[in-house]
């Protein structure tokens, strides 16, 4: 048996527990034995959750454990999976039942797809990528490692999203536009140009911050 540890106690690390629920039957034999948080006490108050086993960097990976990436900031993604990666750990991805992927669609280890999401054909997505219910993304386009797509995002066509960005909850960006490394889009905003890199853009139409 597969032993499944989340990494993040907190919020998003509750609701990715909630996920494998509802998907571990198509897993095969997993169970979901912890979470690795630096707060020992993260769980404290709320029931029904295995509990914090250790933080990431006191942890050494066994034979058996598989990983999952539960935090949302990008940057803190990419830092603590390379810290498992480097000790030999392996990720896998949880995609809800109720998500739709279409064909040809690649999809990365380590990545978080929640339910109602539509991924049509041909789209490619790297690893650690979070997607959250009800995101739509279009045909043909391209997701970088370690993003974070907000609930109800829509990804046109051929967008290029690249490592690190932020997109929060009910971005739009129109077809075959492409955001930089590490940018962030704020919530509800329209994208109707490129993003720079390391760039805070927020409204519709987006602008600099």
């Amino acid at each position: 048996m597969k032993h499944l540890y989340i990494i993040g106690a907190r919020g998003c690390g509750r609701e990715t527990y909630s996920l494998f629920e509802s998907c571990k039957e198509s897993l095969g034999d997993i169970e979901c034995v912890g979470f690795l948080d630096d707060k020992s006490d993260a769980l404290d108050g709320y029931n029904g959750y295995p509990p914090v086993i250790a933080s990431v960097e006191n942890f050494m990976p066994k034979e058996h454990d598989v990983f999952i990436c539960a935090l949302g900031e990008p940057k803190w993604v990419k830092y603590y999976t390379e810290i498992i990666e480097r000790k030999g750990g392996k990720f896998i991805s949880l995609i809800s039942p109720k998500a739709y992927i279409g064909q040809n669609t690649i999809i990365g280890d380590g990545c978080i797809i929640n339910t109602l999401t539509t991924i049509s054909p041909d789209v490619k997505i790297g690893k650690h990528v979070y997607c959250g219910a009800y995101t739509t993304i279009g045909h043909d386009a391209v997701i970088d490692d370690c993003c974070h797509i907000g609930a109800f995002g829509f990804l046109g066509g051929g967008t290029h999203i690249s490592q690190c960005v932020t997109l929060h909850p009910r971005v739009n960006i129109l077809p075959h536009k492409k955001i930089g490394n590490n940018a962030i889009v704020g919530a509800s905003s329209v994208v109707v140009r490129n993003v720079s890199p390391d760039t805070t853009v927020f409204g519709i139409p987006a602008k600099k911050l």
